[in-house]
């Protein structure tokens, strides 16, 4: 019976523990974005990922707004990629750079190929151990993976979903997924370029 409590109370302890980690790399994320240190940053972010997650939901926006959905996904799915990923990479490429990242993740704006471009992910720079619980509470869990909604106390149609993924020990993050009204905007504004 002993060796039974005990492993129930081990398993217990590395459970909460795996759940806890995330939340302590956003931390440690907090504390990057707060001094400003773009090479903490990149540590914690996997830029290619990164890169690949934003292209994809504007390539899938700009081909719904401009009506072309259709069209090119007839031809296949990686074609349609290719063509929009020529179109969005120069965007992308202006947003996933240490520097930008921090004052997006900070609530701030930057200009962009496509404008004004803002994040209104809330918590950063000040994740406190209160927040976490409420991040926590919205949070969806897999293998390795956790998808994370930010602000935790709007709508989840407003929300951005941090990915983080669990690479060589370190929680790193690998996707943001935007809200449906922000990737309509910016695949608007990308439509006027590219018409």
């Amino acid at each position: 019976m002993k060796r039974f409590t005990l492993a129930v109370l081990v398993f217990t302890v590395l459970l909460v523990g795996y759940w806890a980690w995330p939340f302590v790399e956003l931390r440690a994320l907090a504390a990057a974005l707060q001094a400003h240190n773009a090479a903490a940053l990149s540590k914690q972010v996997d830029s290619a990922r990164l890169r690949n997650s934003l292209a994809q939901q504007i390539i899938a926006a700009y081909l719904r707004v401009t009506g072309r959905e259709s069209k090119l996904g007839a031809l296949g799915p990686h074609w349609a990629s290719n063509v929009g990923a020529s179109i969005v990479d120069p965007w992308v490429s202006q947003i996933i750079n240490p520097e930008n990242l921090i004052e997006l993740l900070r609530g701030g704006t930057i200009q962009s190929e496509l404008g004004a471009t803002s994040f209104k992910i809330g918590i950063f720079p000040h994740f406190s151990l209160s927040d976490a619980w409420h991040v926590w509470l919205g949070s969806e869990y897999g293998l390795a993976r956790v998808s994370i909604g930010l602000p935790a106390n709007a709508e989840a149609v407003e929300q951005f979903r941090l990915r983080m993924q669990l690479l060589q020990w370190r929680w790193k993050i690998i996707g943001l997924d935007l809200p449906q009204k922000l990737r309509d905007q910016l695949a608007r504004e990308l439509a006027k370029k590219y018409p």
